[in-house]
């Protein structure tokens, strides 16, 4: 054997020693991250887009292997038999959903049932400013909308819609806003008359924000004016002498209005 070739038979060797040891630190990387996920569940993922109120089945959506730790079952959907739902109703969506959407609870519910004239609206409400955890299912609610100027006009907060029931309140889930932070909202449901429902579809679109303003048990009283604007503000602080304002009287010295 010359030494050309115990140098072929050499680099083949090395080749051999490289080979392996490449292959054994892919097995070994791909064996901690296999222990770093740790086992993996099975959750259903929306295969098409899914209109509110459509219908969801097992034509609809996929089933998807996913590492656990990341999936909350009590969070995600693993199979549609896990819904509660009356015999005589089928599950559908709670609002717009689109495809490659991993199905929470709260994404599907029941079949509403409504009787002759009524509609069932979901709209997607802050949950700090517009739940609270104080609003539940079966209380009755005032709806108020903050709408801002325009065209001139004065800044208004709108009563849109009074004492209605809340039907249904779904998952907290975040929602990345118009200047890129991320809030909580929660979907809330209302079953209204088809006018009622057409005014809050209207406020949850133009409303700069959505409120829940919970109703006494005993009744909701006499609601007082169904909006209130920047004039109506104005007006409160006018002054009596002078150019001094008067302050709001807040209960606590040194506090309130002056100019």
């Amino acid at each position: 054997m010359n030494p050309r070739q115990r140098r072929g038979i050499l680099l083949m060797v090395v080749a051999a020693i490289g080979a392996v040891a490449v292959f054994a630190s892919v097995f070994t990387y791909l064996r901690a991250q296999q222990d770093q996920l740790g086992e993996f569940a099975t959750v259903l993922r929306l295969a098409e887009d899914v209109d509110a109120y459509q219908r969801i089945d097992g034509q609809v959506v996929e089933q998807v292997r996913v590492p656990r730790m990341y999936f909350d079952p009590e969070v995600f959907i693993t199979d549609l038999s896990e819904i509660d739902t009356p015999s005589d109703q089928e599950l559908v969506a709670s609002s717009h959903l689109e495809e490659g959407v991993y199905l929470q609870h709260g994404m599907v519910q029941p079949q509403p049932t409504l009787t002759t004239g009524e509609r069932e609206i979901a709209i997607m409400v802050n949950a700090e400013t517009g739940v609270a955890g104080k609003v539940q299912r079966g209380s009755l609610v005032d709806i108020y909308g903050t709408f801002p100027a325009q065209d001139h006009g004065a800044a208004c907060a709108i009563r849109v819609i009074t004492e209605v029931e809340v039907l249904d309140i779904g998952e907290l889930r975040p929602q990345e806003g118009d200047d890129g932070g991320v809030s909580g909202v929660v979907p809330v449901t209302f079953r209204l008359e088809p006018e009622a429902a057409l005014q809050l579809a209207y406020a949850e679109d133009f409303a700069t924000k959505l409120r829940l303003a919970l109703v006494s048990a005993d009744g909701g009283g006499s609601p007082g004016s169904s909006e209130f604007c920047s004039d109506d503000f104005a007006d409160l602080f006018e002054g009596t002498e002078g150019d001094q304002r008067r302050a709001p009287d807040t209960g606590r010295p040194d506090e309130g209005w002056s100019q």
